[in-house]
């Protein structure tokens, strides 16, 4: 079945499309239902070799899009950029900027939103000048999608909302629910339950018409939260237990144990303890064998909340006790301080005030270093208002040029005059706003950038490479492919800034961070976690792979002390890996590649250590 063999004669007589064949369009409504065959047939039917070179970016757009669906970003990506190769945004304006977008998306999955933003923003500025409603509502969506990775809410909020507004389609990519659903999700990670529950609703009502049980269960969980959030406490809890009985049905044991955990919040509310009880700790067998330490400390903390609100002040311990075993100071701040909040009322429920006293004291102090360093926030701000000023002053530009022509073509009699006033006048304003325009698109990115990377080594920074480390293990855990987290710390790091000073220590960073750099893949992910300690994320990587990679950079890590000249002390890496399996969450992995970093140093340094050790590989 050749499905893209009618599409060349449609192209020969329309050099400049506006707008994908209906093969396309159909192949696309298959995706979310049948991707895998959307594939084999697209792999069994390629174009010709004598097709048009606009059948062929198509044909790579859709082969994008389908690798898109079924979570394979980097094919994704190299697919759109195969597509991209056949045309020109000036042969093919609509199809060049269509195709930017699709790679954009593959981009934002594979965890880099940053570097499509350019492009993003190229799309929307031509489909605004161009007049193409569908192109300009697409590059709006994506554009939300790479802000909201981001954490731009604000940004993101304005893309999807204009988005939603201008929108007619009921299926798709831009259809009103898909916006509806990414907008719920958006607003309710930024807080504003009461603005996500109206967009919930429609994503809920579209689910039930079009009968999606599994994709109901998750928006009508969102929907509760929310609702219980926003004070509806009675309909956030039946809208909860409507998705835990429809994910009971699926077997979806996850989709029951979290909407159970939620609607214990909901008992503790109503100061019904003994249901919530009861819904925590079936939650709690269900999440037994997951290994999501996050989630076993929320569970143990909201029973510590019960046994306190009950009176029950051993059980309290005991669960208090629980809690702090699931608990990582350094990667949960919050959930520190609520557990200093709870420690302090369960000593005054004692008696003890001076030790209720001094919990409340560590709160306060947990709780101003916590929000000292969120300073990140600003710089985000700072950057969407850059953003805004060049667009602004680009807009200027080309409103000042046609207001200028427009007096040129009304005033026949003294043309030549005008003409001469028009340059003159133009190339001012040109040069000015120009090096405005320069001026603010520089700061805009030396913002983001210092928003994000270590200045010494130019890698992610501690809290970019945690939040991709959050984002790639939900992926991985969502869509069931492979992942390798693995820390690496440079042995004795302390003796050579003793030995030689910190400038050559310096130095020493800076060519290990090049190491990594060359010797890693580009969908790797590698980021400065510490002064001599490194975070590396190893996507669609199994555990061999992973170790092999490592194992190959821990052998070129030791011919760094030759660039750096230090003949009398070898310099050499201790590598701790861990692989997720059971669907564990981001912080799970990198305490087990702590651990297992731990092991390394202990047996010696100088090599991979894995976590669990009772895991087989090829050394």
């Amino acid at each position: 079945m050749l499905i893209f063999s009618g599409v060349a004669n449609v192209f020969a007589a329309q050099a400049v499309v506006y707008s994908f064949s209906d093969e396309y369009q159909f192949l696309t409504s298959r995706l979310t239902t049948e991707p895998q065959q959307v594939l084999t047939e697209l792999i069994n039917s390629a174009p010709q070799r004598d097709a048009s070179n606009v059948v062929k970016a198509e044909y790579y757009a859709i082969l994008s899009d389908t690798y898109y669906a079924l979570t394979y970003p980097q094919k994704a990506i190299e697919s759109a950029q195969k597509g991209l190769s056949f045309i020109t945004e000036e042969s093919e304006p609509w199809l060049y900027h269509n195709l930017k977008l699709i790679e954009a998306t593959a981009i934002e999955m594979a965890g880099v939103p940053i570097d499509a933003l350019l492009a993003v923003n190229k799309a929307v500025a031509w489909a605004q000048d161009n007049h193409n409603e569908e192109t300009y509502i697409l590059a709006l969506y994506v554009r939300g999608l790479l802000f909201t990775s981001l954490n731009e809410y604000s940004g993101a909020a304005e893309n999807f909302l204009e988005a939603y507004s201008l929108s007619t389609q009921y299926t798709g990519k831009i259809s009103k629910a898909n916006i509806a659903g990414m907008i719920g999700v958006m607003y309710e990670n930024r807080g504003d339950y009461k603005l996500a529950i109206p967009y919930y609703a429609e994503a809920v009502a579209h689910a039930r018409k079009n009968n999606e049980p599994l994709n109901l269960s998750i928006v009508l969980f969102g929907l509760g939260s929310a609702n219980f959030r926003a004070g509806n406490i009675d309909l956030g809890e039946t809208q909860l237990i409507e998705s835990a009985d429809i994910a009971r049905s699926l077997d979806d044991s996850q989709g029951v144990g979290y909407a159970l955990k939620q609607l214990a919040k909901i008992s503790i509310k109503k100061q019904d303890y003994a249901l919530a009880e009861k819904r925590l700790k079936r939650a709690a067998e269900i999440f037994a064998d997951s290994e999501n330490r996050p989630i076993d400390f929320q569970i143990s903390k909201s029973l510590f909340e019960v046994a306190l609100a009950t009176g029950e002040l051993d059980k309290a311990e005991r669960h208090r006790d629980r809690a702090k075993e699931f608990l990582n100071p350094t990667t949960m701040p919050s959930d520190t301080i609520e557990i200093e909040q709870l420690e302090a009322e369960l000593a005054a429920a004692q008696g003890d005030l001076a030790v209720a006293y001094a919990h409340m004291q560590q709160a306060l102090t947990l709780s101003s270093e916590y929000h000292a360093t969120r300073n990140s926030e600003q710089l985000h701000r700072l950057r969407a208002i850059y953003r805004v000023r060049a667009s602004e002053q680009e807009n200027k530009i080309l409103e000042h040029q046609n207001r200028l022509q427009r007096f040129a073509l009304n005033s026949q009699e003294q043309r030549n005059l005008y003409l001469w006033a028009f340059l003159g006048i133009l190339l001012l304003v040109c040069c000015l706003l120009a090096v405005m325009v320069y001026r603010v698109k520089a700061q805009s990115k030396a913002l983001t950038k210092l928003a994000i990377t270590d200045d010494l080594t130019g890698l992610y920074n501690r809290r970019h490479i945690i939040e991709q480390l959050d984002r790639q293990v939900n992926a991985a855990n969502r869509y069931k492919y492979d992942l390798c987290v693995a820390i690496i710390d440079l042995d004795f790091f302390k003796k050579i800034n003793d030995s030689y000073g910190h400038a050559v220590g310096d130095r020493v960073l800076i060519e290990f961070s090049d190491t990594c750099r060359t010797n890693l893949r580009q969908s790797d992910i590698i980021g400065r976690i510490g002064g001599e300690e490194f975070l590396v994320i190893l996507p669609h990587t199994n555990l061999q792979d992973g170790y092999n990679a490592l194992d190959g950079l821990r052998h070129k890590i030791s011919m760094v002390n030759n660039v750096v000249d230090i003949k009398d002390l070898s310099i050499s890496a201790s590598i701790g890996l861990t692989f997720n399996t059971d669907g564990r969450e981001s912080m799970q992995l990198m305490a087990d590649a702590d651990t297992a970093l731990y092991q390394a140093k202990t047996l010696g340094r100088d090599q991979v250590v894995i976590h669990p050790q009772s895991t087989p590989v090829n050394s």
